[in-house]
């Protein structure tokens, strides 16, 4: 399997010619660093702030999407793309452009979504889990944000959230290996246009296709041990997990009314589907509760469908 960065993009991260960036994101709660193939992608809000792909050994360009610059923002960022990043200086050069870049953003959502994304709050779910107080004693870690999955020849599925589940009592913890992979699907708000059956038989299919599982626990592993090393998930350093055979399906339903009757009739009616019989025999099914307002996954505020 190709690596998702390679080993020179991590060294630059974390002490050669990008490493600002990174103490520029860990310094900032309200953005959010995800790997993919072969680039990194920097969030804010829900969005792509900045997107850094590496051209070749140690020499990068960096990305802003264009999409958000909105009509009625005369002074909008000018630049598109920064090429050819390979010292701290032009380092600190796309830093200074952040501020601004963020602060187009603010105007787009206001216009696009002014109550919020709901990616936004999946970026808050990966950082409360992650790291800090919270992310020392949560049972859950979020690895990647919207993982694209390749079905069949053709369709291409996303899920929201892809975590490792590593309880965090000190015996558990002392122990990196046979940990639960976790595949996440959430809803905030607005839940009228999530069918759980539907995303029950996605995670079905996928599953079962063992080439796929074993792709994606393998692609979840590297991503785990590059976050740690950046100092980005517990317990940052160079740590190696495995996983075993369990696997949890877990769904975030955010400020969502527990008398929602549709909510409640799509529950009750997957559990008569075929797809959960199934799913129920090699994966177990839960449902996250409030932990006291927050977003922290800990296994005793989970409920089993």
């Amino acid at each position: 399997m190709a690596k998702m960065i390679s080993e020179s993009f991590v060294y630059d991260l974390k002490e050669g010619c990008l490493c600002k960036i990174l103490k520029y994101v860990k310094a900032d709660s309200t953005l959010q660093f995800e790997i993919r193939k072969n680039y990194i992608n920097i969030y804010y809000r829900g969005g792509s702030l900045i997107k850094i792909k590496e051209v070749s050994e140690n020499l990068y360009n960096a990305y802003f999407d264009k999409n958000y610059i909105t009509s009625n923002d005369s002074e909008g960022v000018i630049i598109q793309c920064i090429e050819d990043i390979d010292n701290l200086e032009k380092t600190r050069k796309l830093i200074q452009f952040i501020p601004k870049i963020k602060q187009q953003m603010d105007f787009w959502m206001k216009l696009k979504k002014p109550d919020g994304g709901e990616r936004e709050y999946k970026h808050i779910v990966a950082k409360e889990n992650n790291s800090g107080n919270v992310g020392k004693y949560s049972d859950y870690f979020i690895c990647d944000i919207e993982y694209t999955v390749h079905l069949n020849k053709e369709e291409n599925y996303k899920f929201d959230m892809i975590g490792v589940k590593w309880p965090a009592n000190s015996k558990s913890r002392e122990n990196n290996n046979n940990l639960s992979l976790c595949i996440i699907g959430m809803k905030h708000n607005e839940y009228e246009d999530f069918n759980i059956t539907n995303y029950s038989s996605k995670i079905y299919e996928f599953i079962t296709c063992e080439e796929k599982l074993s792709s994606l626990k393998g692609e979840i592993k590297e991503i785990y041990n590059i976050k740690s090393q950046l100092g980005l998930i517990y317990p940052y350093n160079n740590v190696n997990i495995d996983f075993g055979s369990n696997i949890e399906i877990l769904f975030i339903f955010a400020n969502q009314n527990p008398r929602h009757s549709k909510l409640n009739t799509d529950i009750e009616n997957l559990k008569k589907t075929t797809v959960y019989k199934n799913l129920c025999n090699i994966a177990d099914i839960k449902i996250a509760k409030g932990s006291f307002m927050g977003y922290g996954l800990y296994d005793e505020n989970l409920t089993k469908i």
